[in-house]
């Protein structure tokens, strides 16, 4: 008999968009804000989550469990995340990928290793454990294996990574943004997670990524509706954002998650 289980779980979150601004009265001579049309305001919306997507460290950073990181360099091959053995496990080619110029840290859509220390309670928090691991982070382009709709061609849609913690625990996670029209004003970030594990380990597994990766979308959530208001064009030259963030959380909040679905 088998001691491998599988399952996977889908975590989505709602990333909301500023609303668009009407023409108001400025002083003469000063210089007129430029304001976005809807459509403007979704492609930035989309640019810039995708762009966050392709920052392994923020991704890394937000993760609550996460105690230090550091990237491995890709000579120091004992330490690298094993592709070899983890890529077919999970059907993940390794063939060349179109370049990427936002993910600046990977050539040729090659995947970005990191060794990463996490904290893990247990006993009901009375004790703890650091565990640490390794991932690897590259751009993600075919959405036909993930689920998840093809809407921008050629072009990367998010962010692909494989972690193996050890102990038989190795996980696949896809992460994309889209657009959702049954929710105008906010874009959808999905994260796709397949996991393999020890069949006694899958209950804790779960526990502890829901938990965290909750946690995750919350703060990614929060970060990007700072870089919207930061990278806003309407900012006028006294520096004030043309939406300010209370604008922003009071159009839909900071971040909407979805419940976890696990087989």
């Amino acid at each position: 008999m088998s001691l491998t289980t599988f399952f996977q779980f889908t975590h989505t979150s709602y990333l909301p968009l500023p609303p668009t601004k009407q023409p108001t009265a400025h002083l003469s001579g000063s210089p007129t804000p430029k304001l976005e049309t809807a459509s403007q305001i979704q492609q930035r919306g989309l640019e810039t989550a995708v762009k966050m997507l392709h920052e392994p460290e923020l991704i890394i950073s937000l993760n609550p469990l996460v105690q230090h990181y550091s990237i491995i360099p890709p000579t120091d091959h004992a330490r690298l995340v094993n592709l070899d053995r983890l890529a077919p496990e999970f059907n993940v080619t390794l063939a060349p990928t179109p370049s990427c110029s936002q993910f600046s840290a990977s050539t040729n859509g090659e995947f970005v290793h990191y060794e990463i220390i996490d904290k893990f309670t247990f006993l009901g928090g009375l004790a703890s454990k650091l565990m640490t691991y390794r991932a690897c982070f590259r751009p993600l382009y075919d959405a036909d294996q993930t689920m998840i709709p093809k809407v921008y061609g050629r072009d990367s849609i998010g962010v692909e990574t494989i972690s193996d913690p050890g102990n038989g625990v190795a996980l696949l996670g896809k992460w994309t943004v889209s657009e959702d029209g049954r929710k105008p004003g906010f874009l959808v970030l999905t994260e796709s997670v397949q996991v393999h594990c020890n069949v006694f380990l899958g209950w804790y597994v779960r526990g502890q990524l829901g938990e965290a990766h909750a946690a995750l979308h919350k703060e990614f959530g929060r970060r990007f509706c700072e870089r919207m208001v930061e990278e806003d064009p309407g900012r006028g030259s006294d520096g004030k954002a043309g939406r300010t963030w209370g604008e922003m959380s009071e159009s839909g909040g900071v971040s909407r998650v979805g419940t976890d679905q696990m087989q």
